[in-house]
């Protein structure tokens, strides 16, 4: 058993352990689609599973100060790579006082009208509640429940005041250097990451904008090489303007609504025609 565990290949970055309670980290990263290579990390741009693709860190928290088996509480929330990387500067920086914190609601609702909800909470305090110094400054937080979901105006959603349920609920105490070892770690892993999925979703995604680029550009030079060779119009206005009888009539074609703006529409009637455009709307995934 020992050396099965031992061999079996694990997404976890770093974890952290007291007498009763472990916190860990697991990779979670996602590119993001062809049609967005150059933000590196996918952010709902296409669906797995049904579900919005997000790039995303797992973080875990296990309390089995009860024992073990069914009493051993574990809680999840997944963070985005940066609010890790944002997280790991204030111990940097040397912050004494620090407060943050996150919610989530996501998926259908059930039966009963409440969707999955997660909380995480993360603080640094110098002294505890009767003012003595703290060995373990550092508490991070995560519940997992259920809420009631809100749409808001602009197509998104948030959780209902008050009415989260807590169904896990799980929280540690760490050091500054148990907590500066879990977010290095997970940092030196992002970057290595993106430094390793980088050069061929760069290279792939710039062939195939170069592509469409070129592609745009042959269209648009097609239609002005057919208006530059189309020999009903060409010289006009030196010829009206030598020719008293078609005087003024320059001015009467410039106010004629039938030539207005044609170069604006060709390449907004281009835009709506290239093949590449917009390739990645419509694809989205979960948090």
């Amino acid at each position: 058993m020992n050396q099965n565990y031992q061999t079996r290949v694990s997404p976890q970055i770093c974890k952290v352990q007291t007498d009763r309670k472990l916190i860990a980290v697991y990779d979670q990263l996602k590119c993001a689609a062809l049609t967005h290579y150059a933000q590196l990390h996918a952010k709902g741009e296409y669906k797995e599973n049904d579900h919005k693709a997000n790039s995303l860190i797992k973080v875990t928290i296990q309390d089995y100060s009860n024992g073990t088996g069914d009493k051993n509480v574990i809680a999840q929330f997944n963070l985005a790579p940066e609010q890790i990387q944002f997280i790991l500067t204030r111990i940097t920086a040397g912050f004494q006082e620090f407060e943050w914190s996150q919610s989530k609601i996501y998926g259908a609702p059930d039966a009963q009208g409440y969707s999955t909800a997660q909380q995480f909470s993360i603080s640094r305090h110098t002294n505890d509640s009767s003012g003595r110094p703290m060995k373990s400054p550092w508490r991070i937080q995560i519940v997992n429940g259920k809420g009631v979901k809100v749409q808001n105006q602009k197509g998104g959603s948030y959780m209902k005041s008050g009415s989260f349920l807590s169904e896990k609920n799980a929280f540690i105490q760490l050091t500054d250097m148990d907590l500066y070892t879990l977010l290095k770690r997970t940092d030196s892993y992002i970057t290595n990451w993106e430094a390793c999925m980088a050069p061929s979703l760069i290279a792939n995604g710039k062939q195939a904008y170069e592509k469409q680029q070129q592609d745009w550009q042959s269209q648009n030079q097609g239609q002005d090489q057919g208006y530059a060779q189309n020999e009903q119009y060409q010289g006009q206005n030196p010829d009206y303007s030598q020719n008293g009888q078609y005087q003024g009539q320059n001015q009467n074609y410039a106010s004629n609504g039938q030539y207005q703006n044609q170069a604006p529409y060709y390449i907004q009637n281009n835009i709506q025609n290239n093949p590449y455009q917009n390739q990645g709307q419509g694809n989205t995934y979960a948090a």
